[in-house]
């Protein structure tokens, strides 16, 4: 009998487990920390399971398309998410938030590099996020054109994500790389050089729902989870992100 009981109590814990609502979410690699804290709290308030896979975004898209299966995505730039919406991969979209491409250097800027030429040094190391996978490699490389190719030509690393190079920058690896201005904040003794050639650009990274999932309601509860001020939009200001205009509290 006492075996029989604790037999029906297992199974009744596998089937709770096996009945257990989740999500499936892609999420790019810089907004990785801010997402596994709201994740954690929407999980612990709502009991939804949100499965994350982290990657740079066009890596996270091409996956995307293959699988065809999951719930949301989270993307870093407004290219990526207009081609995804093309490719009729989305339904509806949030922004969250603003972001512009910068050099990362050590804090204090040793070897004060105050330009996109300062990086053509002989003395200066640097580290390119890769334009086939990364967001900021795609944007950067559209914004710099033909200068380009020289830094490619000069750089000592091409890694796949934004975080990949802003550790490369922090552990002394290199002397820089182009990342967003959000991804600083993330990385203890960064410091970030705006220069014109890149600031002027203003991109943003947003939530969006996946056409091809099997829970649209679920999903479209946790994405506007994501971008409230309240809720998540919270945890990225808090983290040093900049919320989108349309994600702000005061936004009409």
């Amino acid at each position: 009998m006492k075996r029989h009981i604790i037999g029906c109590l297992i199974l009744m814990a596998l089937t709770a487990c096996k009945e257990r609502p989740s999500l499936t979410v892609y999420c790019t690699a810089n907004l990785k920390k801010p997402v596994e804290e709201i994740a954690a709290q929407y999980e612990k308030e709502r009991g939804i399971e949100v499965r994350l896979q982290y990657g740079p975004t066009g890596t996270l898209l091409s996956q995307l398309q293959v699988a065809k299966r999951g719930d949301l995505i989270i993307v870093a730039d407004d290219g990526s998410l207009e081609d995804a919406r093309k490719k009729n991969l989305l339904r509806n979209i949030l922004p969250l938030t603003e972001q512009h491409c910068v050099i990362a250097v050590k804090q204090g800027n040793p070897k004060n590099i105050r330009s996109i030429a300062h990086l053509l040094r002989p003395d200066v190391k640097l580290a390119l996020p890769n334009p086939e996978s990364a967001s900021i490699g795609k944007i950067t490389r559209q914004l710099l054109i033909t200068q380009w190719q020289k830094l490619e030509e000069k750089a000592v690393v091409m890694k796949p994500s934004v975080t990949e190079v802003a550790a490369d920058v922090q552990l002394g690896a290199v002397d820089a790389a182009f990342v967003w201005d959000s991804t600083v904040p993330q990385f203890k003794g960064l410091e970030a050089v705006a220069v014109p050639e890149l600031s002027r650009h203003l991109d943003h990274a947003s939530v969006a729902v996946l056409s091809c999932g099997a829970q649209q309601e679920a999903a479209l509860e946790f994405a506007r989870y994501i971008a409230a001020p309240d809720h998540g939009g919270g945890v990225l200001q808090r983290l040093g992100f900049k919320l989108a205009v349309e994600a702000r509290p005061d936004a009409p």
